[in-house]
């Protein structure tokens, strides 16, 4: 007999508050051009929404300090604006200072709790910070707005990095597309699942589709309220069954590709386990993430970031998971979703020169190789990561990801596609709407924004003048 469910919008925390950094509303119709208030207000929900990751606790904040010394002349100043990362911070803090003063610069760094909720209002203003650190996820609204400034030709060159890491940060997405900044860590997705109740059932970690069923299937108790797969309804946790399947959501010629073959059958997947009652919900048993589920024993599997590892050694240190690559789909691919950043400058900053040396140091191996690491995020760095992969080797499946995987990454002014499509997935869990409606829908959604994004963009004095 069916369980009773309860539904309701993911609480889940997206991926990016540790050592980096998805979003959801209605759709009825989108004007082909918004006025350019609308973008403005659509790009401070895109600011201020929350990121994919899992939210780390709150740290003090740490205050800014100044370095450099006093004079009449009153020499400009670096601001540096970054999360608080706790001893990551503490790490950056300590190199910045010695950079500071062998270069005789003065510093003003900044750290914030809430980075995501500042960092626009912070770009847009008219005292930006110099140097700051992007999500890929934003980085294409900020870049296509004018709020960033590009590398100048040869200053940053990608040595060692992951070929789709470093296109990330690029734009515009042509051949003439200028490079802006690198990224200086990744984290993936995976299969995590209770290791001593797999092996307790006698399965094995499952390699594709039909196999995670099975385990699915077999980790499901409906009597003590514990679900064999733990899915949310989010674009970012359901992307690997779409590339599993062989699908995309923008295809090569810049169109939607929603409505295909691949995509229903991705969707189909993920819907009908959950009808079924092999998997659930976060919110179902009054969780925030997969990660608590799992940890409280009320979930046998599900795809996460590595920044499981630090969760449960931290809330659950008895907990026992084991990673395993993404099960592989009908086209035989198990392609996982890449979350980025990097060291970004401001392009109103009039210290270009500086906050750009900064970054290549900050990103640099003999820095981020000297960081504290909890697993919970990998250098980008092919060599640094190779270490990082023999300090945590059973968290490889995470690091194996890294070559392949797609960064998680919309074009401009997609908030609100993502938005659609996150609440619609609710709906689909539910039975209210079927899939064939759902793609059409978010495929003329995508469509209009991406005809929007065709046209030219505010410019930064723009986006200056309109901030209150």
């Amino acid at each position: 007999m069916p369980t009773q469910r309860s539904l309701r919008v993911s609480s889940e925390v997206r991926p990016g508050r540790s050592i980096l950094p998805g979003r959801a509303a209605s759709y009825s119709t989108a004007p082909r051009r918004p006025p350019f208030q609308l973008w403005l207000l659509l790009l401070a929900l895109l600011l201020t929404a929350c990121d994919a990751l899992p939210s780390r606790p709150r740290l003090p904040e740490i205050g800014p300090f100044q370095l450099g010394g006093e004079s009449d002349a009153a020499p400009l100043s670096l601001h540096i604006f970054l999360p608080d990362e706790g001893g990551v911070t503490k790490a950056l803090r300590s190199r910045v200072a010695a950079w500071a003063v062998a270069g005789e610069l003065p510093v003003n760094l900044t750290t914030s709790d809430e980075y995501y909720q500042e960092l626009g209002g912070r770009l847009a203003g008219d005292d930006p910070p110099d140097l700051f650190l992007v999500s890929a996820y934003l980085f294409p609204d900020l870049a296509a707005a004018g709020l960033l400034a590009p590398a100048e030709e040869g200053f940053l060159e990608p040595a060692d990095i992951p070929p789709r890491l470093a296109e990330a940060f690029t734009w515009p997405r042509a051949e003439a597309a200028e490079r802006y900044c690198l990224p200086r860590e990744v984290r993936t997705l995976a299969l995590v699942y209770d290791s001593e109740g797999l092996a307790a059932a006698g399965h094995s970690p499952p390699t594709n589709w039909d196999s995670l069923r099975t385990a699915a299937i077999g980790q499901t108790d409906v009597e003590r309220n514990r679900f064999g797969f733990i899915e949310a309804p989010d674009l970012s946790r359901w992307l690997p069954l779409l590339y599993g399947a062989g699908g995309t959501i923008i295809d090569g010629s810049g169109g939607m590709a929603l409505e295909s073959t691949a995509a229903g059958a991705a969707m189909d997947w993920y819907i009908q386990i959950f009808r079924d009652n092999f998997a659930g919900h976060a919110g179902e048993s009054n969780n925030e993430w997969a990660g608590e589920v799992l940890g409280k024993g009320k979930g046998g599997l599900t795809i996460e970031g590595n920044w499981v590892a630090p969760y449960f050694e931290t809330e659950f240190p008895d907990f026992h998971f084991g990673v395993a690559p993404l099960p592989s789909g009908p086209a035989g691919l198990n392609t996982s979703v890449a979350f980025t950043s990097c060291y970004a400058v401001s392009s109103k900053s009039a210290l270009k020169e500086d906050a750009f040396e900064l970054a290549v140091l900050l990103s640099g191996s003999d820095v981020v190789g000297s960081l504290p690491n909890d697993g919970g995020w990998m250098p980008a760095l092919n060599e640094l990561r190779e270490e990082w992969e023999r300090k945590f080797p059973h968290l490889a499946p995470f690091a194996g990801a890294v070559p392949t995987a797609i960064v998680w990454q919309l074009p401009p002014g997609f908030d609100i596609f993502l938005q659609s499509f996150n609440r619609g997935m609710v709906q689909l869990f539910a039975a209210h709407v079927e899939a064939a409606d759902f793609f059409a829908e978010l495929n003329e959604l995508g469509e209009t924004l991406l005809e929007t994004d065709g046209g030219p963009q505010p410019t930064p004095t723009k986006i200056q003048d309109s901030s209150p």
